[in-house]
């Protein structure tokens, strides 16, 4: 599990430094850049996002560390310089229901987000463990 930990968190650093270096810049057209990728220490690891006509992030679905598959839906379009309201739900093992919340997240630039959360796993009060539980994360997005 720690070499899975170094290599997610490698490949982390290498996507965020690549994300500065790319200097991001519109098209000719006048149309608002759209991500193609979304990398962070989040519920949502490896991400593919979705995207309005402005840019503004409506959602992502992708991989999350327990191997499953994690869904984020923002309440309106997630803008630079602002934050936005979402819900999200996931797996674990691919196929195992293991959470769902909502939490708020704030995107800086182009680039980069941070946000925070509550999260309800039903299957850990099954475990007798605490079922809620806080989340922070932040990411990057990749154009």
């Amino acid at each position: 599990m720690n070499q899975l930990k170094k290599v997610l968190v490698g490949a982390f650093v290498v996507f965020m430094g690549y994300s500065f270096a790319q200097g991001v810049t519109g098209d000719n057209q006048g149309e608002a850049l759209k991500p193609k990728f979304q990398m962070g220490l989040d519920s949502l690891t490896i991400a593919w996002p979705t995207a309005d006509e402005k840019g503004g992030i409506l959602g992502s679905i992708g991989i999350n560390l327990g191997l499953g598959v994690s869904y984020r839906s923002y309440f309106e379009p997630l803008y630079p310089q602002r934050g936005a309201v979402y819900w999200e739900a996931g797996t674990v093992l691919l196929i195992v229901p293991a959470y769902v919340g909502v939490g708020y997240d704030y995107r800086f630039d182009r680039h980069f987000y941070v946000g925070g959360g509550v999260n309800l796993a039903p299957l850990a009060l099954l475990a007798g463990t605490w079922p809620i539980y806080p989340s922070i994360h932040l990411g990057a997005y990749l154009y």
